[in-house]
């Protein structure tokens, strides 16, 4: 008996004694089944946003540093107006909101795309995560935007206006009210003058009796009365002296084409070849659904009244708005393509002195062949010239034949206008490409204001140039003439875009470099030459635009050449240090057109 108490006792103790130990190591088992924390999480999201050549500690740096010296620029300076026109500060503003807007919408889905490498975390560890991401991110978009707002405030505010000011501005509205009243008082006596006048003889050449010179009323045979109003044809002067027998131009006799027409001859110049070409080129891309595509053609006209018939030239193309529908089958212009081609006309006609109209209009009928539909005879009858419908041409190009098919339609005399049945022949704008290419590179031209380079004067444009000053790590950009050949070639990029690079090689003289682009490509590399520079296009040239486009290529290149659209301007802008030089001192700028002469040297 004594020993089976002694052994019950013994088992007792044992079990109490062996109680703890399991406790604890179910305890330690717990501890080992808990998750670790994940502290990748927020370095895979800084290295994420470092990258970002916008989102970046450098860029964001760079880009409030810059707003607080325009700031600290306009603070100290009365013509505020007219220095933030020259930096164009407006258009800054713009960019930095576009950016900020595009940013906020992909912020959701950078955070969601870094999270979703991290699939074991808990609900409850992701949200976390998610709301410190999102309030970094926040933290760079609200200083940024507040100081792109006091950019904005400052550039927006109108100087204050002086008691000197209202005086001039009452004087003057009292001067235009007594004009006002002349105005009136004029045309209300001319019109008592009119109802009085005799009419003149009849003039046989358009049936209507001259009113004795009295301003500009006729009498019409029948009686009526016919008013005759000024229009913008005669303010200018009509003239294509400078485009006959011009290498630039490429000459078309309508008696080549067509059997009967109102218009002799059309000359067409290169580059508004070129552009056609181009505009048909993303259509090539795409042969299995292509669209009908098209736009507008400016130019000049000369009339010969003798045999009545017209000389037309067709020298730069205004491309739709973005309210133009182009579908299959259907091809509509919009209406923003018209205000377009007035301001484009008016720019011309300023520049020029000379009277710009449009003289032809262009449209595809991919795969259909080459015809004038009826929809097609009423849009020319929309656009022709009220005074002078005749000299209005059409061009419809087949892009998907195998020469690229051209048909060009006139009106006759009897301002009808030609069908497909009327045509001799088909022109091919792969043709027509291939002249364009081939006569700007072997026309004859010097420009007046290419001043002969150190370099080579007859190979070699340095667009660095007519730069206020000149570093001596880039001191020169020589651009060679296939390089600018090209450059004119490739204005094709829409938007924000790397167009080319620029390959070449590094000149010294003394303690001075300069870099030469001997050739463009879409290649970073090519043989036997190095990267020196990227061609881009931009709206505006501004420095926090044109970083963000080239970032990749800061510490490869030497100087970036930024085309704006707006403006025709080329400026080439130095890569010191690995970083886009910010004083304007050191910059280079040519006009396009500029170049585009320069190239047509022997």
């Amino acid at each position: 008996m004594k020993k089976i108490q002694a052994f019950l006792l013994f088992a007792v103790l044992l079990l109490m004694a062996g109680m703890p130990t399991d406790a604890m190591a179910a305890k330690k088992g717990k501890a080992k089944a808990e998750p670790q924390p994940v502290v990748e999480v927020m370095d895979a999201f800084k290295q994420q946003v470092q990258a970002d050549p916008f989102l970046s500690d450098e860029t964001q740096t760079r880009l409030n540093n810059e707003i607080e010296q325009y700031l600290d620029a306009l603070l100290h300076r009365s013509d505020k107006a007219e220095y933030a026109e020259k930096n164009e500060l407006t258009l800054f503003v713009q960019d930095q909101r576009q950016q900020l807007e595009q940013y906020r919408k992909k912020a959701p889905l950078l955070i969601e795309n870094i999270l979703q490498n991290y699939n074991d975390l808990d609900a409850e560890t992701a949200v976390n995560y998610r709301k410190e991401m999102e309030a970094a991110l926040e933290q760079k978009f609200t200083t940024l935007e507040n100081n792109v707002k006091r950019l904005d405030d400052e550039i927006q505010i109108e100087p204050a206006k002086t008691i000197a000011d209202w005086n001039w501005k009452l004087i003057g509205a009292i001067v235009g009210a007594l004009l006002l009243l002349i105005i009136v008082f004029a045309i209300i006596s001319r019109s008592k003058k009119n109802k009085n006048v005799t009419p003149g003889p009849v003039n046989p050449r358009n049936n209507t009796r001259s009113n004795g010179g009295q301003g500009g009323q006729q009498q019409s045979a029948d009686g009526g009365i016919v008013v005759r109003r000024k229009t913008a044809t005669i303010l200018k002067k009509q003239s294509l002296e400078d485009v006959i027998d011009n290498p630039n131009y490429m000459q078309v006799d309508a008696i080549d084409f067509c059997y009967e027409s109102a218009v002799r001859r059309m000359y067409i110049k290169n580059s508004c070849i070129e552009d056609i070409y181009n505009l048909y080129a993303e259509d090539l891309r795409n042969p299995e659904s292509p669209k009908e595509d098209g736009c507008m053609v400016l130019g000049r006209w000369v009339h010969d009244p003798e045999s009545n018939e017209y000389y037309v030239s067709l020298e730069e193309i205004v491309l739709p708005g973005d309210d133009a529908v182009f579908e299959e089958y259907a091809l509509n212009f919009g209406g923003k393509i018209k205000l377009k081609v007035l301001e484009q006309l008016r720019k011309l006609r300023r520049e020029t002195n000379l009277q710009y109209d449009l003289t032809c209009w262009v449209h595809s009928h991919p795969g259909l062949g080459v015809f004038f539909s009826n929809s097609d005879t009423s849009v020319q009858d929309q656009l022709k010239h009220p005074q002078h419908p005749n000299f209005l041409t059409a061009i419809v190009v087949d892009i998907l034949t195998p020469m690229q098919d051209v048909g060009i339609f006139t009106y006759r005399r009897d301002t009808t206008i030609n069908s497909k049945s009327d045509l001799k022949k088909m022109y091919s704008l792969i043709e027509w490409h291939q002249w364009a290419q081939e006569s700007l590179k072997t026309a004859v031209q010097r420009p007046v204001n290419a001043k002969p380079q150190e370099f080579n004067s007859v190979e070699y444009f340095n667009a660095l140039e007519n730069a206020k000053e000149h570093d001596d790590n880039c001191a020169g950009v020589q651009l060679s003439k296939n390089a600018v050949v090209d450059i004119c070639m490739d204005l094709t990029g829409q938007g924000d875009d790397i167009i080319a690079m620029m390959h070449g090689f590094a000149s010294q003289r003394g303690q001075k470099v300069e870099y030469v682009a001997e050739k463009i490509s879409d290649k970073d590399v090519e043989p036997k030459l190095s990267l020196t520079g990227c061609f881009i296009a931009a709206p505006h040239c501004s420095i926090p635009t044109v970083r963000r486009v080239v970032a990749n290529y800061l510490d490869r290149i030497r100087f970036v050449v930024v085309y704006t659209p707006s403006d025709g301007l080329l400026t080439t802008i130095p890569v010191i240090n690995s970083d886009l030089c910010t004083d304007e001192q050191f910059y280079g700028e040519q006009r396009l057109e500029d170049l585009k002469t320069w190239i047509k040297q022997s």
